[in-house]
Order: structure tokens, then C-alpha cells, then sequence
């Protein structure tokens, strides 16, 4: 567990996202979850240990994806989401059930999460909260690229803010339920509004802006890309193939490389039918 700033925390020792926590007078605010409720469990204790008794607990999960909710119910406390995120989960069914073909996803690579009950918010907000619990402002804003239920939790006084996977540090992204446009306008947000922040990554802890930079030029490149190839009418596994071209710019060099690959080629597949396949295209296939 790493210090940011005084009651400030990231933690990358957990199967799934960075965790992060924020410990006030009066509470807690706890930042996505473990994926293994035994984690949980842990991570919990250790930020309690640092927290002088504080009794309030708040987890918020900075967006739907199951590697940041499976593990929310055994944090036992309240849970917020933005609207649109909370929206999907509570469509979900009471038990998690790992039929998605492969995402890439981290839970994928752990079996015991078959079978675990979700804990969907019981809080939700639409554009911007503000949380006093004594010490500083605590802010969870809406801003979606990702996914359209995005959320980043800020702390402005403190200068850091906690961006889920509006950025990725040496992992691809994404990118089944992203808009690479409104992607691209909050990576713009956090070029111009946040120059002095330190920049919690969901998948990567702290990161340095130039990544930002870099991340904007690849999100660009993507969409170049895709468009090349939609003018071609290519159907969708042409864009997946474009997976190995792409991998470098996001993830060069990992050890995760298979995973990150086939992220990718399901990323790719399923934003393109979204995005640029017709109704009528879809049915004629």
C-alpha cells in the first residue's frame, strides 16, 4: 500500500484493478475492490488499521466492469456508481456467472470468482458529488470514454485524482463499451485541468502525464484505423486482426501479452459492431 499524500492510498498488491482509499475524520472512502472477497477482506483491515476508528465506509466503483465489482459485497459497506454504470449492473443476474467469451478481462484468469453474489450500488449519482467527511473535498465525477458510467474520484485540495481506465499504464485498453471521441475529450481534460495532479491509473497506479500524451496519440491512431476500414466496408473480424498491429503501442513487451492481445481483438470486434455496423447489416449476417 502506497502513500500519495497524507490518508492518501493505491494498492497493485490484489488480482484485478488499483485500489486506492482515502481515509478522513469521519470515514473511509474505498476505491474499486479486490476481485477475491478473501482480498477484500485483507485490503479492508490494512486501510482500517491506518484509520483511528473511523466508522463511515464508502466504496465507489469507478465503473461497471466485473474486475472492479465482483469483489464489492465483501467490502460490507455502502456502494456509489455513476448512474449509467449502476444501471448495467443492477441488470445483472444476483450471481456472477463467467460465460463472456474472452475478454481479456483479469477475473478470467481467476475461477473462484464463478459463482460469487454482486453487491450493486446502493448510491448513484449523474454528474459530480461532493463528499465531507471532514478533511478535504472529496469530488466523484462523471466522465465517461471507457464507458459511458466512467467515474473519477478527485480530490482537488490534495492534487490527486483517481482515474479508473481513462488511462492504462502498459496495458491496452478496453474497448467493447468505450467512445473513442469521449475518450478522447476527458484525456484532453486531464491534459488541461489536471497538470499538476498526481494521476492514479485503474490498471497501473501512478502515472507520469506524458503517458496521457501518448495514450491520446494511440486513441487517435485507433480511430484512424477503424475508419480506414470501415470505408472499406471490412466486416467486423478485419478490425479485430488489427489487434498485433496495435498491441506496441499500448502494451509493448509484457508478460501479459496473450491476454493483452485478445483483449484487444475483443475490444476491437465489439466496438466496431456498435459503432459502425447497421441494424440491417447485423440481420443480413
Amino acid at each position: 500500500m502506497i502513500e500519495i499524500e497524507p490518508g492518501i492510498y493505491y494498492s497493485e498488491l490484489y488480482p484485478g484493478p488499483t485500489l486506492g482509499a482515502i481515509v478522513l475524520p469521519s470515514g473511509i472512502v474505498f476505491i474499486d475492490a479486490p476481485l477475491r472477497p478473501e482480498d477484500g477482506d485483507i485490503w479492508k483491515s490494512n486501510v482500517l488499521n491506518r484509520s483511528h476508528g473511523a466508522m463511515q465506509k464508502l466504496l465507489v466503483n469507478l465503473d461497471s466492469h466485473p474486475d472492479r465489482t465482483i469483489g464489492s459485497k465483501a467490502m460490507l459497506c455502502n456502494t456509489l456508481a455513476q448512474q449509467k454504470a449502476a444501471e448495467k449492473l443492477y441488470n445483472r443476474t444476483s450471481v456472477f456467472r463467467g460465460q463472456l467469451p474472452e475478454s481479456g478481462s483479469d477475473w478470467e484468469k481467476y475461477p473462484e470468482t464463478n459463482g460469487i453474489r454482486w453487491s450493486p450500488p446502493n448510491m448513484t449519482y449523474t454528474e459530480k458529488i461532493e463528499l465531507h467527511w471532514g478533511g478535504p473535498s472529496v469530488f466523484v465525477e462523471h466522465h465517461p470514454g471507457p464507458c459511458p458510467g466512467a467515474s473519477w474520484v478527485i480530490i482537488p485540495e490534495r492534487k490527486v485524482a483517481f482515474v479508473g481506465d481513462t488511462v492504462l499504464q502498459n496495458a491496452p485498453p478496453f474497448l467493447a463499451n468505450a467512445h473513442l471521441p469521449t475518450w478522447i475529450e476527458s484525456l484532453d481534460t486531464l491534459n488541461s485541468d489536471f497538470k499538476n495532479f498526481t494521476i492514479i491509473s485503474g490498471r497501473g497506479g501512478a502515472v507520469p502525464h506524458l503517458l496521457i500524451n501518448k495514450q491520446l496519440k494511440s486513441l487517435k491512431k485507433l480511430i484512424k484505423r477503424i475508419d480506414r476500414l470501415a470505408k472499406k466496408n471490412a466486416p467486423p473480424e478485419a478490425v479485430s486482426d488489427l489487434a498485433s498491429a496495435l498491441l506496441d503501442d499500448f502494451s509493448p513487451e509484457n508478460k501479459e501479452r496473450e491476454t493483452h492481445l485478445q483483449r484487444l481483438r475483443y475490444g476491437l470486434y465489439q466496438y466496431y459492431l456498435k459503432h459502425y455496423v447497421s441494424d440491417e447489416e447485423l440481420q443480413e449476417e
